[in-house]
């Protein structure tokens, strides 16, 4: 079974790709919706989250997104604190889904700032990078009601990490979604 890694800066069509392999009948793991059941139902994370930022950050059901996105976007040291509490626990879970036996030719996780995550792209064959032109982007993080300003500053704060010699020894594609397929959908 190939392992293939799919990344890309926000709002460049990552999900959407997902979602198509998924339609598709590929299993396809969303990092980031693991990490909220991992932040929902993990004790131990969320006992290494409070113990880092404070009671504040948990929610009865994860986190605060609104205290931790406003920490950890504004505090380099913060967000790299955050993702090795993080980034363990998720390798764990990604893990678990490749190891899951099976007669798939191709089994994909979808991951923001996979270059981050070294354990997991160690496991990957190939990376996927899906990419847009910022004015895409900005367009579609408008539907998602964020400030220009807000999305220009998610968006710089990502600068490099898609960087294909990041992914040293795999495969790498690059994906270029030029906002097609949303005027396709209307969007």
């Amino acid at each position: 079974m190939k392992k293939i890694g799919i990344t890309g800066g926000i709002g460049a069509g990552k999900s959407f790709l997902g979602k198509m392999l998924v339609e598709r009948g590929f299993r396809v793991l969303d990092a980031d919706i693991a990490v909220h059941e991992l932040y929902a139902h993990d004790e131990s994370l969320r006992g290494e989250l409070a113990e880092a930022f404070g009671p504040e950050c948990l929610t009865e059901c994860g986190v605060n997104r609104q205290f931790l996105s406003g920490v950890v976007f504004k505090d380099e040291s913060s967000r790299k604190l955050l993702e090795g509490i993080v980034y363990p626990h998720l390798t764990k879970t990604v893990a678990a889904f490749f190891e899951v036996p099976s007669t798939e030719s191709f089994r994909f996780v979808e991951a923001a700032v996979l270059s981050r995550a070294p354990e997991i792209v160690e496991m990957l064959d190939e990376v996927w990078i899906v990419d847009a032109p910022e004015e895409v982007r900005l367009e579609r993080l408008a539907t998602r009601d964020m400030s220009r300003e807000e999305a220009l500053r998610r968006i710089r704060s990502q600068d490099g990490l898609f960087d294909p010699v990041l992914f040293k020894d795999k495969l790498v594609r690059i994906i270029e979604d030029k906002g097609i397929v949303d005027s396709l959908l209307g969007i």
